[in-house]
């Protein structure tokens, strides 16, 4: 399990610290806007020496006679008081064992579990545990089937990327931008996140309400059936009465696919935007705009997006500023994934590559802010033209959206769709079969 490899190894550098809360405490937060999975406490300054922010936290309370056990990561101390230092809990998830007598009961070795009930009786609230006990306290709790999902997106949380290097970042923004055109930020909790055993997806990172994260089959989507190894992850999100579904699926080769990075279905507008990323290389000498070569990969993709956007017309009522489903985001290499990028419709693409002062050396094109004299899409105005339906497939091929998920990516890129509907009623979290909110 690579994830358990990952906790082990941070948790060697950065020991476990246990937080005991009170009833009282842990019932507030119980009633907070985003429950236990985050939220802030105050300790004497002391209590934080022990500390290598990020931290694997582990939570224990007692409520109403039954125990309550969450695993997050803790941040470092700033000072709020003279006495006082606060800092944040975040991502938490609940795991199993719950109370104390069964985490004593999973260690290994008369030695560990009498290690371990010392440490835990210890009266300070926040106490760290040593290297050895934490990678043990780790391995045990990984090997419990209900702890898989939970300590995965825990575990995946610690590597997020922040800069546009290999195809890892690229979901990771696609993720992203799918959230904001939702009006969600990254920070912003989904209801149910399934995540397919052994398939990596970085849908794991994304924050959850309470115990809403398990392993299991994530191909479950209503009205869609989707090839077994495609799917790698699923999550859900709420806003009032629409639902938002993600999910993530990996390339696979079929004769109709053509590769994009993001698929937006607004359901409620019936209108469907894909974009394929394109990575910038650095300029050279002293233009500001960046460098992109057009190959072979590009124009077999560019084919198969044409000859889609092909297959239907506009409905009788339907309105849209332009109904191209297929856009070009093209990023810098090494930016930061806070930068966004530049996004072009393909058919402005295609007419901008056949003007001479586009092309550069060995007829490789420039993309940037000069060179396009303004003429393109920011992120922010193209989730919201998303959103409003304004951009986007037509409905009737947005109704074709299964053949969508048999969408592949060339060189092993991973395809990332949202769905975006009414929900008749507001959205549950999912059980173990990955259920749909209804």
């Amino acid at each position: 399990m690579f994830w358990a490899d990952t906790l082990r190894k941070h948790v060697a550098k950065k020991p476990i610290a246990v937080l005991r809360l009170k009833n009282d405490d842990w019932s507030a937060l119980r009633e907070s806007r985003r429950g236990v999975g985050e939220f802030t406490i105050a300790l004497p300054h002391a209590a934080f020496d022990k500390l290598q922010a990020p931290t694997v936290c582990l939570l224990l309370a007692p409520v109403e006679g039954e125990h309550q056990a969450y695993l997050g990561l803790i941040g470092a101390g700033s000072a709020i008081t003279t006495l006082q230092s606060r800092v944040k809990v975040r991502r938490a998830v609940m795991i199993r064992p719950a109370s104390l007598f069964a985490l004593e009961d999973l260690m290994e070795g008369a030695a560990k579990k009498r290690l371990l009930r010392v440490r835990l009786a210890e009266p300070k609230d926040l106490k760290v545990l040593s290297p050895k006990l934490s990678d043990h306290l780790i391995e045990r709790l990984a090997t419990m089937a209900e702890n898989e999902g939970p300590m995965r997106a825990l575990a995946s949380s610690l590597t997020v990327p922040h800069q546009f290097r290999g195809n890892e970042a690229l979901q990771e923004d696609a993720i992203r931008t799918a959230l904001k055109a939702f009006g969600l930020g990254s920070d912003d909790p989904a209801l149910c996140l399934v995540l397919a055993p052994d398939q990596e997806t970085a849908l794991a990172r994304v924050p959850i309400v309470e115990d809403g994260v398990i392993e299991h089959d994530a191909r479950s989507l209503a009205g869609f059936e989707l090839v077994e190894s495609d799917v790698t992850g699923r999550a859900v999100f709420a806003r009032g009465r629409e639902s938002l579904e993600i999910f993530t699926a990996n390339r696979r080769q079929l004769e109709l696919a053509f590769g994009v990075d993001l698929i937006y279905f607004n359901a409620t507008r019936r209108s469907l935007a894909m974009l394929q990323y394109k990575m910038l290389e650095p300029p050279k000498g002293e233009s500001r705009d960046w460098f992109f070569t057009p190959d072979d990969q590009l124009d077999r993709e560019l084919k198969r997006m044409r000859r889609f956007a092909r297959l239907n017309g506009p409905g009788p009522y339907e309105y849209r500023l332009n109904p191209s489903a297929f856009y070009l985001k093209f990023v810098k290499r090494d930016g930061a994934l806070r930068q966004g990028g530049i996004i072009m419709p393909i058919d402005h693409y295609d007419r901008y590559v056949q003007d001479p002062a586009s092309r550069g050396p060995k007829g490789g094109l420039y993309i940037g802010y000069e060179a396009l004299g303004g003429a393109y899409l920011r992120e922010q105005l193209f989730l919201d033209l998303i959103r409003a339906g304004y951009i986007g497939a037509h409905s009737e091929t947005t109704d074709q959206f299964m053949t969508l998920v048999y969408g592949v990516l060339n060189q092993g890129h991973a395809v990332v769709a949202a769905i975006q509907k009414l929900a008749e009623r507001p959205a549950v979290a999912c059980d173990d079969g990955g259920s749909e909110p209804s």
